[in-house]
């Protein structure tokens, strides 16, 4: 069985629709730590990633002065770590092999 819709039941259709259909919003520019661990790095824990991302590649630090430096309080001491997230995924695509990703925490 086919069913055949005219322009004006089209219409009527995408009208009733529309409402449920939300355009998808852009990726902001800066986020979390704890919103981007999951996708950015592996699930690994905050402190995990602060020691053998932040610490061991200093220039990703924006406080240390590095151009393209793309995270702002590492260390989380009394401020939100926040992610710059177009320098931060090019800079991990680039040094992926770099990272021991089994790595314990001493």
């Amino acid at each position: 069985m086919q069913l055949t819709l005219s322009d004006v039941d089209l219409q009527a259709l995408a009208e009733q629709i529309a409402p449920l259909i939300s355009p998808a919003k852009p990726e902001p520019d800066w986020a979390k730590l704890k919103d981007v661990r999951d996708d950015l790095f592996a699930e690994k824990s905050p402190a995990w990633i602060r020691l053998y991302v932040f610490d061991a590649f200093p220039e990703v630090q924006i406080e240390n002065g590095q151009s393209g430096a793309w995270v702002k309080g590492a260390h989380g001491k009394g401020s939100v770590t926040k992610i710059y997230l177009p320098y931060a995924r090019a800079w991990m695509h680039e040094h992926h092999d770099e990272i021991d990703w089994t790595a314990r925490m001493p």
